[in-house]
């Protein structure tokens, strides 16, 4: 959303920010710009989405997703009238699918365009974990949950005056579902002024950098530690695979006989993205668009990835980066790169100019700008 809301602010348009603050995705204030804080005028409702086991079997006997009833908090809603009753607006941006249940609060009380910003097509995820699963039980509890957000996702979505997808592919879906309103595709975009654009003349590992705290991640990474790795070091005894992000699980722990160090959460992720490594994006689950590639990618990280991994980037295979879906291939392909730096450099500068051309937050906001001009409320 920041990308989004900084590149409203750069065209002149007034903001303001309303978000949830959970135990995992804590608000903090004191990391913001005080000309953040003043431009946005943002603010944060405190929301308890810690999982409850009665309350997720009580879901599940009555059918209702209880992934969405986690984040409905009657002081988030209490917060929304109130601004809502001194201050007027000409669109509101609801964020995931995960807010969309205060769809009723924001038509009875604004006469604002509603757009929903889907980040994910939701159920999709949850498929993919379910299919990957091994468990019978899992399996089956995993698959109810994705059953249970597709019917939600597939009627609330019309309640909305448009809809804006990170992705081609998440747009096709959604209109599949039965979407009948009005549809944009605005990818994740970043301002290119202060990422270095300087070749990296050697790679010297291979590294996964990703947030923690989302089951695909987790599993992605599980999938390049068990089954990956193994054929990387068959290869190479001397290769070294970097963990990194916050929220590291502590089942992903230092093994120096294995050539995995894992170093959690680090304090800016543009230094990390400095070192001399082959980024992975090992996820075979989800949708949406991958903020980290694009952010590895724009500042020249030869890529290694799953199909899903580089969804919506419009990548090429052996041009701006390696694309495999099986261990073998995915293992020969970082093997590749960490024995050929030639072939690392010039996977790692086409694929930083592929992002640099398609995904510039100015050109971005343009577009969504003229959609958004043409939407009815």
């Amino acid at each position: 959303m920041n990308a989004i809301t900084q590149g409203f602010l750069s065209q002149g348009h007034s903001v303001k920010m309303l978000v949830v603050s959970t135990e995992k995705h804590p608000f903090k204030r004191e990391v913001l710009s005080s000309e953040y804080v003043n431009s946005t005028s943002i603010e944060a409702v405190e929301l308890n989405t810690t999982l409850n086991p009665i309350d997720a079997l009580k879901n599940l006997i009555q059918g209702k997703s209880y992934h969405i009833e986690r984040f409905y908090s009657q002081d988030f809603a209490n917060k929304l009238v109130e601004i809502l009753s001194t201050e007027k607006f000409d669109i509101i941006f609801i964020e995931s699918l995960f807010l969309a249940s205060y769809v009723n609060i924001l038509k009875a009380n604004s006469s604002a365009k509603l757009v929903l910003r889907a980040h994910n097509v939701e159920h999709c995820i949850w498929e993919g974990l379910a299919k990957e699963s091994s468990s019978g039980i899992k399996k089956w509890y995993l698959s109810k949950l994705a059953a249970q957000l597709k019917e939600y996702e597939s009627t609330v979505i019309n309640n909305f005056n448009a809809l804006i997808t990170i992705t081609a592919e998440d747009e096709a879906t959604f209109l599949k579902l039965g979407t009948t309103i009005p549809t944009h595709t605005s990818p994740f975009g970043l301002e290119f002024t202060n990422i270095s654009t300087e070749k990296t003349n050697e790679v010297n590992h291979v590294f996964h950098f990703g947030s923690m705290d989302w089951k695909p991640n987790v599993q992605g990474v599980e999938w390049l530690v068990k089954e990956v790795w193994p054929i990387v070091r068959k290869s190479m005894p001397e290769a070294l695979l970097v963990l990194a992000g916050r929220n590291m699980p502590d089942t992903f722990n230092t093994d120096l006989d294995q050539g995995i160090e894992v170093i959690g959460e680090v304090d800016s992720a543009a230094k990390f993205l400095s070192r001399p490594g082959i980024m992975t994006i090992p996820i075979h689950s989800g949708s949406g668009m991958r903020v980290k590639a694009i952010e590895g990618m724009s500042a020249g990280k030869p890529t290694v990835s799953t199909t899903i991994g580089v969804c919506g980037l419009g990548l090429t295979h052996g041009k701006h980066a390696l694309i495999s879906d099986s261990k073998i291939e995915f293992a020969s392909s970082l093997v590749n790169l960490l024995k050929n730096p030639t072939l690392a450099n010039d996977i790692g500068n086409s694929g930083r100019k592929h992002i640099h051309n398609n995904f510039s937050n100015t050109l971005i906001i343009s577009n969504l700008t003229a959609f958004l001009d043409k939407i009815n409320p």
